[in-house]
């Protein structure tokens, strides 16, 4: 498949609403819902917080690959680009990932993957109690200025490579692809550019 991004509507097809469920998919493919999708009363803050996968996509085995890496940062870039009023996403991200490792590592993995974007305020906090023992909510605020478009860029680009790179690894009979060339090349081409909303 030769898809390189996501795409994201509303329900029906419908162009996204902020404060509506989000549905995103990797070609026909129906990956998974944010529903909803929570925004200030002033339209400048929107927070990532609900994500369920698709049945589909895990049949399909997306998820094993890790695509919802790709997907986080594919929904900052939207957002940033399609909302002219949004100014601050925040996020907290809590689900459980099956076969990922303990909950200290994903919660690690996905600071990591914040910091990358330029991130703040990035808050690890357990769960004790009952079925989510073990378990860790990752929470940050993410500012739409130039220096986080271009991390958001250069991380997305990475992240794409890291899917490929796994794609490509699962698939009988053929060998992983070094792509550590290709993502140091995107991020330095991604550093030195810049992005802007339609309009700006």
């Amino acid at each position: 498949m030769s898809i390189t991004a996501l795409r994201f509507t509303g329900p029906d097809s419908a162009p996204c609403v902020l404060g509506a469920p989000i549905f995103a998919y990797y070609g026909e493919i129906h990956v998974g819902t944010l529903d909803p999708v929570p925004v200030s009363r002033g339209g400048t803050e929107v927070r990532i917080q609900h994500y369920t996968p698709s049945s589909e996509a895990c049949s399909h085995a997306l998820q094993k690959l890790r695509i919802g890496r790709v997907l986080l940062l594919e929904l900052v870039a939207f957002i940033a680009t399609h909302f002219s009023s949004v100014s601050v996403i925040s996020f907290v991200l809590n689900r459980d990932i099956e076969g990922y490792g303990n909950g200290i590592r994903l919660a690690g993995s996905r600071s990591a993957l914040l910091q990358s974007i330029g991130a703040e305020h990035i808050v690890i906090t357990p769960k004790p109690k009952g079925e989510r023992a073990g378990h860790f909510a990752v929470a940050a605020f993410w500012q739409y200025n130039v220096a986080n478009l271009s991390a958001l860029n250069a991380a997305t680009q990475a992240e794409w490579a890291a899917f490929r790179e796994r794609e490509t690894a699962a698939l009988p009979g053929k060998a992983p692809r070094a792509n550590a060339w290709l993502r140091r090349f995107l991020s330095h081409r991604a550093r030195n550019g810049s992005a802007r909303r339609p309009g700006h």
